[in-house]
């Protein structure tokens, strides 16, 4: 079910003292770790989306004050492995959190910090499906760009943007807010908007994908805003000599069907996205060589056929 902003800003956080900007900003920084730790884990996108979508979904119901926010993530990443059918050990899962929290620190090591953050995770976990329901099912607007970007006819350049935007579009809540098809359709609106690129389609392109002008705004602003806060950038990158990190000054979005230039746009790096998992080349098996048991029982056969044939030979 999606939640409506006015809902979200009287999340249960605000009854123990953390106001809705001080719960957006722990949300882009532990949605920003989450991404960070997938992809050094080498997880598919889809699976660090869902990792994300669970965190939001966590804390739209519980408050951030007594749920500790590191263990929550660490329990989305383990869980939406599972669920997304490329499981990572709970080792590697924690290693890596460890590292991004703690920079300064040793690797960890197994001992009885280890141990108890492990176990922390397998309990927490328990907690982490009953908030949710036991629903585990997650629609992200990667799925539905792609198919839209190819009815655009959209050049490369376009959906390495637009993909980038949608990572990027995970530090927020628009996941609980918008369904995907209106997401994926801003991202385009944006990254078209950005580097010119003129869609040849009919004045609201958008409404072909189940998504309204009003929608397009919304979604539109709240990925923008993102880009107000540094820490919201997962690296640097450049496109067409404009750095992502430059400020812009409108606050205007224009809808119309010209195209209208937005000057305000800052991107998402398209490096942001988690780098493609090749397939390796498949080599031929080398053959196996015979067991001991296999060994031996040649061996026995050999040396029952000379005895079977040694009488025949006294004989003559």
């Amino acid at each position: 079910a999606l939640y409506t902003k006015k809902k979200l800003e009287e999340s249960p956080s605000r009854q123990d003292g953390i106001s809705w900007e001080r719960e957006c900003d722990l949300r882009r920084r532990v949605a920003g770790l989450i991404q960070e730790a997938g992809m050094r884990l080498e997880l598919p996108c889809q699976a660090i989306c869902t990792a994300v979508h669970y965190f939001h979904r966590i804390f739209a119901k519980l408050s951030m004050a007594k749920i500790p926010l590191m263990l929550t993530a660490q329990t989305c990443l383990f869980l939406a492995s599972k669920v997304e059918e490329n499981s990572r050990r709970m080792r590697d899962i924690l290693n890596v959190t460890y590292r991004l929290e703690h920079p300064e620190r040793e690797p960890l090591q197994v001992t009885n910090e280890y141990w108890q953050m492990k176990e922390a995770v397998v309990r927490h976990e328990q907690l982490v499906l009953r908030v949710l329901e036991f629903n585990l099912t997650s629609r992200h607007p990667h799925h539905y760009v792609l198919h839209f970007l190819k009815d655009l006819q959209a050049t490369e350049e376009l959906a390495t943007l637009s993909w980038s935007l949608l990572n990027d579009s995970y530090r927020s809540t628009l996941c609980l807010q918008h369904k995907p098809e209106a997401i994926a359709c801003s991202a385009i609106y944006i990254a078209a908007e950005f580097i010119n690129f003129q869609i040849q389609r009919d004045e609201e392109w958008w409404d072909k994908y189940s998504t309204n002008r009003l929608e397009l705004e919304d979604v539109s602003m709240q990925i923008l805003d993102l880009y107000d806060y540094p820490d919201s950038i997962l690296c640097e990158g450049h496109l067409h000599g404009k750095s992502f990190e430059e400020t812009m000054s409108a606050k205007h979005l224009y809808l119309d069907s010209k195209g209208a230039a937005l000057p305000h746009v800052s991107p998402a790096l398209a490096a942001s996205s988690p780098r493609p998992r090749t397939t390796p080349e498949l080599r031929a098996m080398p053959t196996p060589p015979p067991s001991s048991k296999r060994r031996r029982t040649e061996h026995k056969e050999t040396t029952t056929n000379s005895n079977a044939t040694a009488p025949a030979d006294s004989k003559r």
